[in-house]
C-alpha cells in the first residue's frame, strides 16, 4: 500500500513538474513578448518641438502647461526658450526641420481681421508670418473679398470674415490661447489716460491732465524695452510705436469705442465701387520744423514710406494713385489698385504716419534715414518731423528719450498738459515697480502679474486693465508630419486646457479664452465659428484615428502583462508546495 501510493505520487509529480515547466515557459515567452514590445514593437512617444520667445514669461508659463498636459497623451514635448530672431529663422529656413509649434502675440497693424488672417494664414510665396505653412485658396478668396468690401459693404464682409473663420478652425492651423488685456499702472490723480487697443502700449500723452495736487509738469515713464529701434517714421515697426503717435500724426485715428475720427483729415468719402478715397484735411496746421502741413506733405510722406518698403509699407499696397489738386492744397485722393478700406487703413498703428516734406531737401530715402537716426542730433531740437503735441528734444540710445511740448500744436494747450515727457528704459521689473511705489515714475508696465495686486495697495498708483487686440496663438507647423494631419493638429487643439493657462499664467483676470484667430473688438470678430474646448478623451480619439498610437496604451498593456506574471509564478510553483504537503500528511498517516 505503502509503495502504491509512493507511485502514484511520483507520477502526478512529474505532471505537475510539465506543468510547471509549461507556465515557466509561458512566463519567459510573457516576460520576453513584453520586453519586444516595450523596447521596439510599442510606439514610441510623439515628439514635438515648441519655441516661444524667452524673455516673455508668459509664454515660458504656456509652454511649462502644453508640456505637462500633453504627456498625458504620450506627447514628448520639448519647449525651447528663444530670442525673437533666432525662432523666426530657424521658422523660415526650411519647414520640414523647423518647430512644430510656434508660440508668440499678435497685434494688429491694420485694424481688422483681415490682419489677423492674412498676415498669419494667407498662402504665401515668401514666408513672413505664416510661419504655419498654411495654403487654402478658398480660405485665402474669401478674405481677400471680405477686405475688398469692408469700405462699402461691411455686412457682407463680416459674413465673409466668418466663413472663413469656420474653414479656418476645422483645419486648425494654430491654437488660439487667449486674447490679452492691456496692463499698465499709472500714479492715481493723473487724469485723461486712455488705453486705446488699438495702439498697444501707446499713451497719448495730449489727452493726460496733472494731478490737481501737484505742480510737477514732468511726466516720466519706466519701460521694460529699448525706446527706438528707428527714428524714421516711414520704417517704425518696433517699440517706437510707445512715442511715435506723439511726435506723429495720422490722417484718421481708431477710438476704444471702434469709432474712426479725423485727425489730420476732417472728412472723407468713398466711391460705390471703394477704388477711389477722398480726404479733405486740416487747416492750420504745423510740423515741428515750421513747415505747413497740406496735401503735398501728405503724398510725399506715404510715396515715402510706399518706395522704401520697409516696417508696415504693405499696408498701402491697394494704392496706385495719390492726386493733389492745384485750387485745393487741402484735398487729396487715392486712386485705389483693388477695393479696400483705406479710412481703417489711414489709422494704422504703423506706417501711417504723417512727416514733413521739407525732408525731401536733405536727399533720397537712404539719405533721409540716415539724417533722423543720427544726423539731426547733430544740431538743435527738434529732432522729429511731424505734427504731434511733443517732439524730440534729447536721446541717449538704450536710456532714455525726452519729449518737449509743441507750442504751435493745432489741438492748443488750453487745458492742464504736462510741459515735458521722460520715458527711460528700465529693465529690471523690481526696479520699475520700486520706482512706480516710490514716487519716481508716473507710469510703467511689465510688472509680474503677482505683483499687480502690492501695487494696488500701495495707494500710490492704480493698475489699469482693458481689453486689447492682442492675442497668444501658437501656430502649428502644417508642413511638417505629423501635423500635416489635420486630426493631429485637432487633437493639439483639445489637449490645450484653456481656463488653466488662463488662470495659471493670466491670474484669471487678464485675459479671456480666444474665439478664433480674431480678437474681440476688431471687426470680422464672430462668436459663431466653431470651438475647441479642452477634452483629453477626445484627443486620444483623434490620435488613435491619425494612426498614432501613443505610448499611454502601451502602459496599459504592459501594465496588464506586469500583473499576470505573479498569477503565473502562483499557478506555477502553487503545486509543489501542495503536493509536497499532501505527501508529507500521507507519510504521516503511514507510519
Amino acid at each position: 500500500m505503502q509503495m502504491l501510493r509512493e507511485g502514484e505520487s511520483l507520477g502526478e509529480a512529474g505532471k505537475t513538474k510539465i506543468i510547471a515547466i509549461i507556465l515557466v515557459v509561458i512566463i519567459i515567452a510573457g516576460i520576453g513578448a513584453g520586453i519586444y514590445y516595450y523596447f521596439a514593437a510599442r510606439p514610441k512617444p510623439l515628439k514635438l518641438l515648441l519655441t516661444y520667445h524667452a524673455p516673455n514669461p508668459d509664454e515660458r508659463k504656456v509652454a511649462e502647461i502644453l508640456k505637462a498636459t500633453w504627456t498625458e497623451l504620450g506627447i514628448d514635448l520639448e519647449t525651447r526658450g528663444m530670442e525673437w530672431d533666432a525662432q523666426w529663422e530657424l521658422a523660415k529656413a526650411d519647414p520640414l526641420k523647423a518647430q512644430d509649434v510656434f508660440v508668440f502675440y499678435w497685434w494688429p497693424t491694420i485694424l481688422s481681421a483681415y490682419d489677423y488672417l492674412f498676415n498669419m494664414f494667407h498662402s504665401e510665396e515668401e514666408i513672413l508670418f505664416n510661419l504655419c505653412y498654411y495654403n487654402n485658396s478658398e480660405f485665402d478668396e474669401l478674405i481677400d473679398e471680405a477686405f475688398a468690401l469692408e469700405g462699402v459693404n461691411r455686412t457682407k464682409a463680416l459674413e465673409l470674415y466668418e466663413e472663413a473663420q469656420t474653414i479656418l478652425m476645422e483645419d486648425c492651423p494654430a491654437i488660439c490661447f487667449y486674447d490679452q488685456k492691456n496692463i499698465h499702472i499709472i500714479r492715481k490723480g493723473i487724469k485723461g489716460y486712455i488705453d486705446n487697443p488699438a495702439y498697444p502700449h501707446v499713451v497719448f500723452w495730449y489727452e493726460l491732465q496733472p494731478p490737481t495736487d501737484t505742480e510737477n509738469d514732468t511726466f516720466v515713464e519706466a519701460w521694460d524695452s529699448v525706446i527706438f529701434t528707428t527714428c524714421d517714421p516711414s520704417e517704425s515697426f518696433s517699440n517706437e510705436i510707445i512715442v511715435m503717435h506723439s511726435m506723429y500724426e495720422t490722417l484718421l485715428r481708431y477710438l476704444p469705442n471702434g469709432t474712426i475720427v479725423g485727425v489730420l483729415a476732417t472728412n472723407w468719402t468713398v466711391s460705390e465701387d471703394g477704388k477711389t478715397w477722398t480726404f479733405w484735411l486740416r487747416k492750420g496746421v504745423k510740423f515741428h520744423d515750421g513747415t505747413p502741413f497740406n496735401a503735398t506733405a501728405v503724398k510725399f510722406s506715404i510715396e515715402r514710406t510706399i518706395d522704401m518698403g520697409m516696417g508696415a509699407a504693405f499696408i498701402w499696397d491697394s494704392v496706385d494713385q495719390i492726386i493733389t489738386f492745384d485750387d485745393n492744397p487741402y484735398k487729396i485722393q487715392f486712386k485705389l489698385k483693388y477695393p479696400a478700406p483705406l479710412d481703417t487703413i489711414a489709422c494704422s498703428s504703423y506706417g501711417a504716419f504723417i512727416f514733413s516734406p521739407s525732408l525731401a531737401k536733405i536727399g533720397n530715402n537712404t539719405e533721409i534715414w540716415q539724417w533722423l537716426n543720427k544726423d539731426v542730433f547733430e544740431g538743435s531740437p527738434p529732432y522729429s518731423y511731424g505734427t504731434g503735441p511733443y517732439y524730440l528734444y534729447d536721446w541717449k540710445p538704450g536710456e532714455y528719450a525726452i519729449f518737449k511740448k509743441f507750442d504751435d500744436y493745432w489741438g492748443g494747450w488750453d487745458d492742464p498738459h504736462y510741459e515735458m515727457i521722460i520715458v527711460k528704459y528700465v529693465a529690471e521689473p523690481t526696479t520699475r515697480k520700486q520706482g512706480i511705489i516710490g514716487g519716481d515714475y508716473d507710469f510703467t508696465l511689465g510688472l509680474p502679474l503677482e505683483e499687480l495686486d502690492d501695487v494696488n495697495a500701495s495707494g500710490v498708483a492704480v493698475v489699469v486693465a482693458t481689453p486689447s487686440y492682442q492675442n497668444l496663438l501658437g501656430l502649428l507647423n502644417t508642413r511638417k508630419p505629423p501635423l500635416d494631419n489635420k486630426l493631429v493638429r485637432q487633437a493639439l487643439a483639445y489637449a490645450t486646457p484653456y481656463e488653466q493657462i488662463i488662470n495659471e499664467v493670466m491670474l484669471g483676470k487678464y485675459a479671456v479664452k480666444s474665439v478664433g484667430p480674431v480678437p474681440r473688438g476688431i471687426f470680422g470678430f464672430s462668436e459663431n465659428i466653431p470651438q475647441y474646448e479642452f477634452n483629453l478623451t477626445k484627443a486620444a480619439e483623434l490620435l488613435e484615428q491619425a494612426g498614432i498610437k501613443t505610448p499611454k496604451s502601451a502602459a496599459i498593456v504592459m501594465a496588464y502583462i506586469g500583473s499576470l506574471i505573479p498569477c503565473f509564478l502562483a499557478i506555477a510553483f502553487s503545486p509543489f508546495s501542495v503536493r509536497k504537503r499532501g505527501v508529507d500528511e500521507w507519510d504521516s498517516e503511514a507510519i
